[in-house]
């Protein structure tokens, strides 16, 4: 059955429903640390988890939201609304429409492998929904173990350095860098998001290794990974913090917001944007752009820019 659509007029009435009941010193918060099909785990300050009912027309629960719940009369737990959140990380899945990953996210790490090689225009589209969402993140290179020789093979230290992005790389088979990446986690609500067979559930279990995460091989045939994570969860790390693992995806179509430049999520682009002749300038074939004059001289790396052209284009078409 088609979920029914709602008017602006009951958004709004919802939303201001939401909003007294947030208010309201009568219910509990808590934090969604899971959420798969009809079932919302919801986790209270003191640490007691329960299971929760949602209340009808409430819109996407994620993985990380804050909830107000009231206990029923029978001790059933159910979901009133849904608290304001710091930021909330959207894709577009391949029926074209909005889905929600996870939300109040301090840090996002996009997971790379070098087997299966990473996917540049993958990344820039990640890094392009932590920018929109005010993000910080993190690029993480997994399976060093298998690089033999050769110092930056994929250009990320190149290209992703000089922007101010961290990266680091890490071997949970020889332990290599893993010491880098659990010193970034304290104080952070963390999440790790990438294509299927990178490694999340092997990096999450090397995190918390007492907690029952499944692992799965790798494809031989397209060294593709299969779907072991199903849900997204969010752990407490020993360390202090948390991580969200969500599922593994096939690619990542970021949910533009229309109201921002898709040049503010690429940080070269955006610092350079400010010299060109037009302001409202897209930087594909306008004259006297400083982005496309940049690019030309080297100052801006042809990949990020033609991946930014392919989104773009992309977006303009939609």
């Amino acid at each position: 059955m088609a979920k029914r659509r709602l008017s602006e007029q009951q958004k709004n009435r919802i939303q201001a429903a939401q909003i007294e009941v947030s208010a309201s010193a009568e219910h509990q918060h808590g934090t969604v640390v899971s959420h798969q099909g009809g079932r919302i785990l919801v986790e209270f300050e003191t640490g007691i988890s329960v299971d929760c009912k949602i209340k009808s027309n409430l819109g996407t629960i994620v993985c990380g939201d804050r909830v107000a719940i009231e206990t029923t009369a029978n001790q059933e737990h159910r979901v009133l609304a849904i608290l304001s959140r710091d930021n909330l990380l959207q894709r577009i899945d391949g029926f074209g429409q909005v889905r929600a990953v996870a939300a109040n996210i301090n840090q996002l790490f996009v997971c790379l492998a070098v087997s299966p090689e990473p996917n540049l225009f993958l990344l820039d589209q990640y890094l392009l929904s932590a920018e929109q969402q005010h993000i910080e993140a993190c690029i993480l290179l997994n399976k060093i173990d298998l690089l033999t020789g050769v110092d930056d093979p994929f250009n990320l230290e190149s290209i992703y350095q000089p922007l101010g992005y961290k990266l680091v790389t890490t071997s949970v088979k020889t332990g290599r860098g893993m010491e880098d990446f659990t010193a970034l986690l304290p104080g952070q609500v963390s999440l790790l998001s990438g294509v299927s067979g990178v490694g999340k559930s092997s990096l999450t279990k090397w995190l918390l290794p007492d907690v029952e995460i499944k692992i799965a091989s790798i494809s031989e045939t397209n060294e593709e990974g299969r779907h072991t994570t199903r849900a997204s969860r969010l752990y407490h790390l020993p360390s202090g913090g948390d991580l969200i693992d969500t599922p593994g995806v096939r690619g990542f179509n970021p949910f533009v917001d229309k109201d921002r430049p898709l040049a503010n999520g690429f940080r070269e682009i955006s610092e350079t944007a400010v010299n060109c002749r037009f302001h409202n300038c897209l930087h594909l074939n306008e004259p006297k752009c400083a982005v496309t004059e940049a690019v030309e001289s080297g100052q801006i790396a042809k990949s990020r820019y033609l991946n930014y052209a392919k989104i773009q284009g992309q977006f303009n078409a939609g």
